[in-house]
């Protein structure tokens, strides 16, 4: 038994698909297929057998694979911990953002990791809405995300990184966008865009209006439709975080709002409790906290991605 035949299970165990497993090893598939072969003889059990076109573990290979995913767990972390201590920094970091944090957060955070541990990590970034990044944080397609807050996943750990506000969108030609703040009672009379109220930001604005006699017109998944809604009528007022997508319509101005309490939506880091993650995803969650916003964003020139 070796460690090519160790990750070649794994995989096949994770894709139930010999083909599929075959290409994403970037081996052929009888080499595939001789080397669980190879590996069911040395036990002396079955591993897989046939369910349709697919494969799936027999009870054998289902017990197998717990310890085969712990073996090459702690090859990788044996590594990481090597190179760590050489000052080899290395590995691949996978973030799942919103993206209305990207041009200033994200980006700092970036220049600060480069910065402490040089070029060698490498940092893959992906943009969603933050359920989907939930579950693929949850599936293990990111070791980290941020996201809004999501109840009932007491096996995440959310810490809060930034904080957003909730402005009043409206057009310039309006005669609101003459006042210095809104308040709820200039909302009368006018076409109201806010959030889904099936989101985490839409739960959110939902609570906040209880009660205030506002009722939204539209509801949309981000600020990007929200702004372009309002941008269409001089009429509406978009209740809306304040983020860079309110900056892309030059015809649109923001209006703080009186009873909106300060900070009112926390952007969290997300991460899987009690799980092992290499030293790398260890340092860049450690730095995230510590971002610094009071030198401002930097230039998208200054921030290499990967």
């Amino acid at each position: 038994m070796n460690i090519s035949q160790l990750q070649y299970f794994c995989k096949l165990a994770e894709l139930q698909h010999y083909t599929k497993a075959a290409e994403q090893l970037y081996i052929t598939q009888p080499t595939l297929s001789n080397s669980i072969a190879r590996l069911e003889k040395e036990l002396g059990v079955p591993l897989f057998e046939k369910s349709g076109r697919n494969v799936r573990l027999t009870k054998y290979g289902k017990e197998f694979n717990k310890y085969a995913i712990k073996a090459l767990s702690a090859l990788h972390e044996g590594s990481d911990i090597l190179k760590e201590q050489t000052g080899q920094f290395s590995g691949t970091v996978s973030v799942g953002t919103i993206y209305t944090i990207e041009n200033c957060f994200i980006s700092l955070l970036i220049r600060d990791f480069r910065e402490k541990y040089g070029s060698g990590p490498r940092i893959d970034l992906y943009q969603g809405m933050t359920n989907d990044l939930i579950k693929g944080l949850e599936e293990d397609r990111y070791d980290v995300a941020f996201t809004a807050y999501v109840e009932g996943k007491d096996h995440l750990a959310f810490v809060p990184v930034l904080y957003q506000e909730l402005v009043a969108i409206v057009s310039k030609d309006s005669f609101l966008a003459e006042k210095r703040k809104l308040s709820f009672s200039d909302f009368a009379g006018h076409s109201i865009i806010t959030y889904r109220e099936d989101t985490p930001i839409g739960k959110e604005v939902k609570e906040l209006l209880e009660g205030r006699n506002v009722i939204p017109t539209e509801r949309c998944d981000d600020e990007i439709t929200l702004a372009s809604i309002v941008s269409a009528s001089d009429d509406a007022i978009g209740l809306s975080l304040d983020t860079i997508a309110t900056s892309l319509f030059a015809d649109l101005t923001a209006l703080p709002i009186e009873e909106v309490p300060k900070n009112f939506h926390p952007v969290y880091m997300v991460y899987k409790k009690g799980v092992y993650r290499s030293p790398t995803v260890e340092h860049f969650i450690e730095l995230a906290p510590t971002v610094d916003f009071s030198a401002g964003c930097p230039d998208d020139d200054d921030v290499p991605l990967d």
